[in-house]
């Protein structure tokens, strides 16, 4: 068999992002005949962004989706979350298309997340919108002071990090976003919980390898039958309560098993067409082998053997590049 002559490799490298160093898995390609070395486009992207991920997690800045998803909650444009927030008037719109914005700018835009904070902007530049744009707004934000009876359970759901950071992945986790990313499963495979839970994790991890970002933001902790999604039970008896799944309880060769069936349509506008795709390769890979041989797999990975002794949460950028199994 002729051996390939361009080979993908990995290995830790640093770089400085704003004069602050960090460790990051540089990927590059090899030409195994003349010993050169070289990258992609794509490459250049998945290895710049370990760097600004480290950079946004340390300096609690958000990510590119979640400043539109401010944004969106409130009902207003790029241009007038500018104005609002005494930016530049593309600045808005350049974070949600990646830029990263100033530390004090990223101050200002977690202070948005808050309702109440946000209305006092608002309040104050109250001359730049319509009479009646501004009460629409006001009206739209008092809706959001409101209390949601999901936002503990969520927290909790998520160890509280709530957050994008190495443990969700660079992924702030949104519950609608994770609750079709079970829901996904559930109609392909109807999987048992055990398998289930390998397939969020190997979707999870097989997106961050390829782009640096998990899918659901979930963070997973090592225990004795693999991966699983932190506090799994309570987030699938919560997806059950909200109406996403069903959990039908079955007789197996050793006791009752949890089979989950979907009990609403998957939503794939929650996805992008990247992370779609790693969901189905993990599917396409997985859905003939039975769960015994999906955790003995499981039971290979680094990401499970420096983590299961401890019950450890496992670290996407230190594990995330090291899986095998798909």
């Amino acid at each position: 068999m002729k051996e390939e002559k361009i080979v993908l490799k990995k290995a830790l490298g640093k770089d400085s992002f704003r004069k602050e160093e960090y460790e990051f898995w540089r990927h590059y390609y090899v030409n195994t005949e003349t010993g050169e070395e070289f990258t992609s486009q794509e490459l250049d992207e998945l290895n710049l962004s370990q760097v600004y991920n480290q950079y946004r997690a340390k300096h609690h800045i958000p990510f590119p989706e979640e400043i539109k998803q401010i944004r969106l909650q409130y009902g207003l444009s790029a241009s007038k979350m500018s104005e609002v927030l005494d930016f530049g008037i593309n600045s808005y719109r350049n974070y949600e298309a990646g830029e990263i914005p100033s530390l004090a700018n990223a101050k200002l835009i977690r202070l948005t997340k808050n309702a109440q904070q946000f209305k006092s902007f608002v309040a104050e530049k109250e001359e730049i919108f319509s009479p009646n744009t501004y009460r629409k707004v006001m009206e739209r934000i008092e809706l959001l002071m409101k209390p949601s009876e999901l936002a503990p359970i969520v927290e909790y759901l998520w160890n509280h990090d709530m957050e994008a950071n190495a443990f969700t992945g660079y992924v702030k986790p949104q519950f609608e976003k994770v609750a079709n990313y079970v829901l996904f499963f559930a109609e392909k495979l109807q999987p048992l919980k055990t398998k289930l839970n390998k397939l969020l994790f190997y979707s999870d991890f097989l997106n961050y390898k390829q782009t640096g970002f998990a899918i659901s933001g979930c963070n997973y902790r090592a225990i004795t039958l693999g991966p699983v999604p932190s506090h799994f039970s309570e987030l699938f008896g919560l997806l059950e309560d909200q109406g996403f799944i069903q959990i039908e309880h079955e007789v197996l060769e050793r006791g009752v098993g949890e089979r989950f069936v979907p009990a609403k349509k998957f939503d794939k506008d929650w996805f992008s067409e990247q992370e779609l795709a790693s969901m189905q390769k993990v599917v396409n890979a997985f859905k003939e082998l039975s769960t015994t041989d999906i955790v003995n797999l499981s039971h290979e990975e680094d990401a499970w053997l420096a983590n299961h002794k401890k019950r450890e949460l496992i670290d996407y950028q230190k594990f995330g590049f090291e899986i095998k199994g798909v």
